[in-house]
């Protein structure tokens, strides 16, 4: 197979239809939004994906969790989204995806999960929310722009999208960007590109701005729900030390470390992930 052979976007819904999960569009603002909705009881949980990533990314992850709403959304210019012209910022992205979970009909409670990038888009909402906001689960993800800097290798090829287009450089350099389960299971890395859409190149540098205007650490300590955090020890691209740092700093937050655990632990382990999820969105308040 060519390396530079385009991963192959999704042609259709049916691995979303065949997991029970309901997709659809919305309008918020002049911003057309695509969403994935796993109908369910309660409250919802609203997941926040990784810099580029299509909510298909997901689904592993949305099959094991407890029959609670989950809803999910393809940012502009990712997955089914089309891009949009806007100075980005993560306060802006989260009116963005809090403004779809409202057209969905879900304008209660709600608690929100991030992973990566979008560990810190969940943060915001987390901030900006703090009214509807019950629980907060926070993985593979940092403060954001003060976090403490991932291996210089990974981070290299993490400032270019050319893994979404190329399944052999995914192949290549899979265990090098996430490490963990992605050690000498070129299965994984494959397996992972066939489920990626890759995102516009304006889209990608808008959130890569975004994260740059972004740290928590000065408010994180206002952020009163419980918290979930949630790292690998195997993480190259967001060391675990982040993870600690951010459970020290929040007010009402529980520290789990995944051993052996990468960057995408919560797709390739999403047994032991929604588990720890459920565990902790279920438990009595402390």
């Amino acid at each position: 197979m060519s390396d530079a052979r385009r991963v192959t976007k999704p042609t259709d819904d049916s691995l979303l239809r065949d997991a029970g999960i309901e997709t659809g569009e919305v309008l918020v603002g002049k911003q057309r939004l695509r969403y994935a909705l796993r109908p369910g009881h309660g409250a919802p949980l609203l997941f926040c994906n990784g810099i580029g990533a299509n909510l298909e990314l997901v689904v592993p992850l949305l099959r094991k969790l407890a029959e609670r709403p989950v809803v999910i959304v393809d940012l502009p210019g990712t997955g089914g989204s089309p891009s949009g012209w806007f100075w980005p910022s993560l306060p802006r992205y989260a009116r963005m995806v809090v403004g779809a979970l409202d057209q969905l009909g879900f304008d209660g409670p709600f608690a929100v999960a991030g992973v990566s990038w979008g560990g810190g888009l969940a943060q915001q909402i987390a901030r900006d929310y703090k009214k509807r906001v019950s629980h907060l689960i926070l993985m593979a993800t940092s403060p954001g722009i003060t976090m403490m800097p991932g291996k210089p290798s990974a981070l290299l090829r993490m400032m270019t999208p050319q893994r979404y287009f190329s399944r052999g450089y995914m192949a290549r350099h899979a265990a090098t960007l996430y490490g963990g389960e992605m050690r000498n299971r070129r299965d994984h890395a494959l397996q992972h590109a066939y489920s990626t859409t890759a995102p516009s190149g304006r889209a990608y540098i808008q959130q890569v701005m975004a994260m740059y205007q972004f740290s928590s650490l000065p408010w994180l300590r206002c952020i009163r729900c419980p918290a979930l955090v949630i790292s690998g020890d195997d993480d190259p691209l967001v060391r675990p030390v982040n993870a600690r740092i951010l459970a020290a700093v929040l007010r009402d937050a529980q520290l789990h470390i995944v051993p052996g655990g990468g960057h995408l632990f919560i797709t390739l382990r999403p047994n032991e992930t929604a588990a720890l999820i459920d565990t902790f969105i279920g438990a009595e308040p402390r």
